[in-house]
C-alpha cells in the first residue's frame, strides 16, 4: 500500500536524525464468470471505476509518528485506463513525501534537507480476475497494523486529515508495477515489482466504498474472488 515503500522509508529515515529516540479434497474448479446482465455490465463498471479514480486529483495528508517525526504525503492517480477485455485496470500514481525535521533534532553529517524528500512515479496494473479481496480502511489503521506486522509495534501514527485506502488483496503476488524513485538530488532508482496487496487513496470514505463496490462487481464478473472452500 503505498504499502510497499512508505514503511521502509520511514524506518530508514529515522537513522538520518541525530539523537532520534529510541489428503485433500478434489480441487475446486474456477468459477465461471457471472452473466453480464447481473447488474451493470463489465464495461459500465470499469468505466465507472476509471471516472471515479480520475476525479480524485491530488490527495494529501500528514502522518505524525509516536516518536515525533512528521511525514507529509501527496498522492495523485492519473492516466487511468480500465480495460474490460483484459479485466485489468492501468494507472500511474505519483507520490511526493517529505519528512519534517523533529523539534530539537538535527541532520547527521552528509544529509541535507533535500534528502528528506522522495518523489515516486509508479505505473501499475490491477488484474481483477486475480483479485481475491477488496476492503476499505483508514490509512491510520492500515499503517499502524503494517508497523505491528513488521515487528515495530512501538511505532504508531496519527493521520491528519483522515484519508482512506481501498485495499486489494491476493494470496500471491498478482499486482505488478514499474517504479521510479528519486530521493533528494540522487539519480532515480528504477524497479519492476510485484506484490500481494495494492491500495488506492481516497479523501473520503463514501467514494472509497462506492469504488470498492464497483471493483467487487468487476472482480466477480471477471471470475475473481476467493474460490477455496474450507475442508473442515
Amino acid at each position: 500500500m503505498k504499502r510497499k515503500y512508505w514503511l521502509t522509508t520511514i524506518l530508514a529515515f529515522g537513522f538520518a536524525f541525530a539523537a532520534w529516540g529510541q489428503q485433500s479434497a478434489a480441487p475446486t474448479p474456477a468459477p465461471e464468470p457471472k452473466p453480464a446482465d447481473s447488474g451493470p455490465t463489465l464495461a459500465q463498471t470499469m468505466q465507472f471505476i476509471q471516472e471515479k479514480l480520475s476525479e480524485q486529483g491530488k490527495v494529501g495528508w500528514a502522518e505524525t509518528t509516536s516518536n515525533g517525526m512528521i511525514l507529509r504525503k501527496f498522492v495523485n492517480v492519473a492516466d487511468v485506463m480500465a480495460d474490460p477485455a483484459a479485466c485489468t485496470l492501468y494507472a500511474t500514481e505519483t507520490v511526493d513525501q517529505t519528512f519534517d525535521i523533529p523539534n530539537g533534532k538535527t541532520l547527521k553529517p552528509g544529509y541535507s534537507a533535500d534528502d528528506l524528500h522522495t518523489h515516486i512515479v509508479e505505473t501499475e496494473q490491477i488484474p481483477f480476475k486475480q483479485v481475491e479481496k477488496i476492503t476499505v480502511e483508514k490509512i491510520q489503521d492500515f499503517t499502524n497494523k503494517s508497523y505491528a506486522e513488521a515487528a515495530h509495534p512501538e511505532i504508531t501514527v496519527t493521520v491528519t486529515p483522515p484519508v482512506f485506502y481501498l485495499v486489494l488483496s491476493a494470496t500471491s503476488a498478482v499486482f505488478s508495477a514499474h517504479t521510479s524513485t528519486t530521493t533528494g538530488n540522487q539519480t532515480p532508482v528504477e524497479k519492476d515489482v510485484t506484490f500481494k496487496k495494492n491500495s488506492l487513496t481516497f479523501r473520503d470514505e463514501e467514494t472509497a466504498n462506492k469504488v470498492a463496490k464497483a471493483m467487487t462487481h468487476a472482480m466477480e464478473l471477471c471470475g475473481g474472488g476467493v474460490t477455496k472452500k474450507e475442508l473442515f
